[in-house]
């Protein structure tokens, strides 16, 4: 072999080297960046709207326990997605443009055997500086059905609705991450990110405790329900649940009954906390956005304290908890009539009281919740909630109030 094909050979195996290193060389944070557009519906006489998704790995190198308003803007746009799960349009496509595999999908195309389970999403993805980030992607009610399962509270500890579609949810999770050779050691340095909207956002809230003592979980919520009362104390700093005083589905079960949100409660802006000047002009320009993604303006109520008479007149139905009278309001209220039939039977005299507090009750209560619909679903939707996030920006924190960490 001559000089020179010695020589060419070696220049060979030096640029093999050369591009073996490269391809080794640990992605970069700007190389784990993701300019994506989601579809969402929007919440609104069934309209979906494109909106805004950025990414970056390096969020997930951080604290979960801290705040990051970019994270919660994206997880919103996975929540409003969730609700066109099934679809190449949907949670999947959603997922797909942020890098995610394995996109499995559950009981989008048919009902769980479960009267309490829901419909979610898992994926998981590498991150740039090791390890796997699983996403858990929950559904807010999709079937009317779901409804049995969001009035079904139950006596007290967790709401039982919900903390059935969490226990099946994990169950099927399990079963996911072994099928991918995720559990037990091989998934000692799997984070989560947990998100859903509405009932969804109370099992993803369910979820993210349930799954603290196993890994990192970055958990994000909105406009979710409470979800337990009761409880032994424990904190969780890294599920930040984004609430809109206005939405009537964050105050049910009632608070007066002891019933909170596990986490970190934060406040959307509100005029009593910014005063009347700058929240007219952060809402203007909520309202522009709100606009541009569903066709018609924000709806604000025509009563200012139609919420806070609302709940009001749902404390006077129960104005104390008590087992048998929780249970009687949770069968009435999910049309469990058998259920009703025998809790009347087993202590009438409370079924009285109740009974005649509803009655005076309704006759206030139904026709303000029906002079308020528009307002209300303005309050709650998915578009709501997405348009004042993405006027917030940086400013968010400040904007935003925080309520105590709960139990």
């Amino acid at each position: 072999m001559n000089i020179q094909t010695k020589y060419r050979r070696l220049l060979a195996v030096l640029a093999a080297w050369a591009l073996l290193a490269v391809l080794a060389v640990p992605a970069r944070a700007e190389d784990a960046e993701i300019q994506a557009t989601v579809t969402i519906s929007t919440g609104v006489q069934g309209g979906q709207a494109e909106v805004a998704a950025p990414w970056d790995d390096g969020w997930f190198t951080e604290e979960a326990g801290t705040y990051r308003h970019e994270l919660a803007l994206v997880s919103m746009a996975l929540s409003g997605a969730a609700y066109l799960g099934g679809k190449d349009t949907g949670i999947q496509a959603a997922l797909r443009q942020l890098g995610f595999g394995n996109i499995t999908a559950y009981h989008y195309q048919r009902p769980a055997e479960s009267a309490d389970a829901t419909a979610y999403t898992f994926a998981v993805k590498k991150l740039p500086g090791g390890g796997r980030l699983a996403a858990i992607v929950v559904r807010g009610t999709g079937q009317a059905t779901e409804w049995t399962s969001n009035l079904n509270m139950g006596p007290g500890g967790e709401h039982t609705g919900f903390a059935g579609a969490r226990d099946e949810l994990l169950g099927n999770l399990r079963s996911y991450l072994a099928g991918l050779g995720l559990d037990g050691e091989a998934g000692r340095d799997l984070k989560f990110l947990i998100t859903g909207h509405s009932r969804g956002g109370a099992v993803a809230n369910l979820t993210a405790a349930r799954l603290s003592d196993e890994g990192e979980v970055y958990a994000y919520t909105f406009a979710s329900p409470t979800v337990a009362s009761g409880g032994e104390g424990k904190i969780y700093p890294h599920i930040f649940n984004i609430v809109n005083e206005e939405d009537l589905v964050t105050q049910v079960p009632l608070a007066g009954w002891g019933w909170y949100r596990y986490g970190v409660d934060l406040l959307l802006p509100a005029e009593e906390r910014l005063g009347e000047e700058d929240y007219a002009a952060l809402f203007d320009k909520m309202d522009r956005r709100y606009t541009g993604m569903t066709g018609q303006p924000y709806a604000r109520y025509q009563n200012t304290k139609a919420v806070e008479e609302m709940t009001c007149a749902i404390q006077g139905m129960l104005p104390s908890v008590s087992a048998g009278g929780t249970a009687m309001l949770s069968a009435l209220l999910r049309g469990d009539l058998d259920g009703l039939a025998g809790l009347v039977e087993e202590n009438s005299l409370l079924a009285l009281a109740l009974g005649r507090r509803m009655l005076a009750l309704s006759s206030d209560l139904t026709p303000l919740m029906q002079q308020e619909a528009r307002g209300m679903v303005s309050a709650h939707c998915m578009a709501g909630y997405y348009s004042w996030l993405s006027v917030c920006g940086e400013e968010a924190e400040a904007l935003f109030q925080a309520a105590s960490a709960s139990t």
